[in-house]
């Protein structure tokens, strides 16, 4: 049984959430409430209790068009209903966190690209569909990514995992990355120790002492293994015995660039070390997290955003993108330069003035950024993010492009005040990062089964002093017709269900000591009708 558990459980991180986030965007105003939306020769409808409005680009155009029942709906021709059809209606539940508690009920959507519409509750809700990137991996900090032919080692603060379905059982957590050199797998993890695939890890004996602090990277440079460590930058000689080069800072990031190992500190400094001397390359007022040769230059990630060098040339350094708290950067084959940044994801190059946004709102991680083949594998806080490098350089970058070209007329300032003036209004306890999403809810549009939480919605009904089946459609944003129709489905009667939520109050208030004339005065039912349903003497 506990093996079929960490199968699952393994597998569960290997199962992308359905590449896509979905995050909350806007709340449509039109005056009078919103009954159903719609789509009909590819175009978005939404139907009030008054009029039909069409959506031309971020406007909704009211149409010259009449109807008697509630509901419209189009196909063909357009047709009007006093319901939703099952086939209509939206099942809530995988984006529940998203939406309203009083908009779980009854609801109709669509989608119009990345756009996806949401008509519940009365209101209309806008969501964006975030679908360039995967996340697997979910609710881990990536701490690692090592990919080649037959193995995927991805490291977790809180687990070792190997090709999706090995999870180590020492070390438990990982601060550096796996590095291979001369067929021998390294892994610091504080100590040092050797891995051999697909599932066992060895300590190395004298990996590290008091001096040296805890180990953090390994290279090979002219055929000799080194290593950084938090106190010391070491040459690795045989026995891993560790010979000091360079003592006296907090060292974080080492590479190899042409004849020289660069390194960077904590103090802002980035140093070389060839065989004849020691230089100093750059020296910023912040952390440098990340170093990374690309061609002719040393890119240089920090808390102030990214800097270049040309070479080891001092006086080329340059501040390219003021990108705060940067930690890892990585060029790919189209020559964009990718940043990865406790804030996001970003990409800039010589086509784009400004870094573009790919992934907003996200921690991602140091050591925690690898091109493989097309794909960009970026680790972050809650999970592991992959990108098509090729489909982001040809389709996506260039929609963007597009869209800051011709920005909407609310900017995306107003747009998320809104948003958060309505999360503040509602209560509600929404989240910014790991969202659930939608893509084959969305897609597929599944008739609406048990969706509704009757637990919930008798809390409403108690807290909101619901006496009425017609108050209870009205607070639902629906009409009895329909609301009979959705608990028909159910095995029961608005009526039913009304008068159970009104008895378990009678019995909650007579708890609390209050007299039966009051209790039925304050759910309107008479003090003999209470008697004999509560079996009162």
């Amino acid at each position: 049984m506990r093996i079929l558990i960490l199968i699952c459980t393994l597998l569960s991180l290997s199962t992308s959430i359905f590449g896509q986030d979905t995050l909350f965007i806007n709340k449509h105003s039109f005056g009078s409430p919103v009954q159903n939306v719609f789509k009909g020769n590819e175009q978005v409808y939404v139907k009030t209790s008054k009029a039909v409005y069409l959506l031309e680009d971020q406007d909704w155009k009211i149409l010259e068009m009449k109807f008697s029942k509630p509901y419209v709906f189009y196909d063909g021709n357009f047709y009007e209903s006093d319901f939703i059809p099952d086939a209509k209606l939206f099942d809530v539940g995988p984006m529940s966190d998203l939406v309203p508690q009083r908009g779980k009920f009854i609801a109709t959507a669509v989608r119009q690209g990345s756009r996806f519409f949401l008509a519940s509750g009365s209101d209309l809700f806008e969501y964006e569909i975030r679908d360039h990137y995967s996340r697997t991996y979910p609710n881990h900090s990536i701490r690692d990514i090592y990919i080649e032919d037959g193995l995927k080692f991805i490291a977790t603060y809180s687990g070792i995992y190997v090709n999706d379905s090995i999870k180590l059982e020492q070390p438990n957590y990982s601060n550096g990355p796996l590095t291979k050199i001369d067929s021998i797998y390294y892994l610091p993890w504080d100590e040092v120790s050797q891995f051999f695939p697909p599932d066992s890890m060895s300590l190395i004996p004298n990996r590290s002492n008091s001096f040296t602090g805890k180990a953090r990277k390994i290279i090979q440079f002219k055929g000799e293994p080194y290593a950084i460590y938090t106190k010391s930058l070491c040459r690795i000689l045989p026995g891993f015995e560790l010979q000091s080069l360079h003592q006296g800072l907090e060292y974080l990031d080492l590479e190899v660039f042409g004849n020289a190992l660069v390194f960077s500190t904590v103090e802002g400094l980035v140093l070389s070390l060839t065989e004849k001397s020691l230089d100093t390359l750059a020296q910023i007022p912040s952390k440098i997290k990340d170093v990374y040769p690309a061609g002719d230059f040393l890119y240089l990630a920090s808390d102030v955003g990214v800097y270049r060098l040309k070479g080891l040339d001092p006086s080329s350094l340059t501040l390219i993108a003021e990108i705060p708290k940067s930690v890892m950067v990585g060029v790919d084959d189209f020559d964009n330069l990718w940043i990865a940044s406790e804030n996001g994801l970003f990409v800039c190059s010589d086509k784009i003035k400004e870094p573009l946004s790919i992934i907003p709102n996200v921690e991602f991680n140091r050591e925690a950024l690898l091109f493989y083949g097309e794909n960009l594998y970026v680790g972050g806080v809650n999970g592991l993010y992959t990108l098509n490098t090729y489909e982001i350089t040809k389709s996506y970058i260039p929609q963007l492009l597009n869209q800051l070209e011709a920005p909407k007329k609310n900017s995306a300032f107003w747009v998320w005040t809104a948003g958060v003036i309505l999360l503040l209004v509602l209560g509600l306890g929404w989240y910014l990062r790991g969202k659930p999403n939608i893509s084959e809810t969305i897609s597929q549009f599944p008739s609406n089964k048990k969706v509704w939480d009757l637990d919930q919605l008798q809390k409403q009904i108690l807290s909101n002093k619901i006496l009425t089946v017609e108050a209870l459609a009205e607070y639902l944003g629906t009409n009895p017709v329909q609301l009979n129709r959705n608990f028909k489905k159910l095995g029961s009667t608005p009526g039913k269900f009304l008068k159970k939520a009104k008895l378990q109050q009678a019995k909650n208030l007579l708890k609390e000591g209050q007299s039966l004339e009051e209790v039925a005065k304050s759910i309107g039912y008479s003090s003999k009708f209470l008697k004999d349903e509560l079996g009162i003497a």
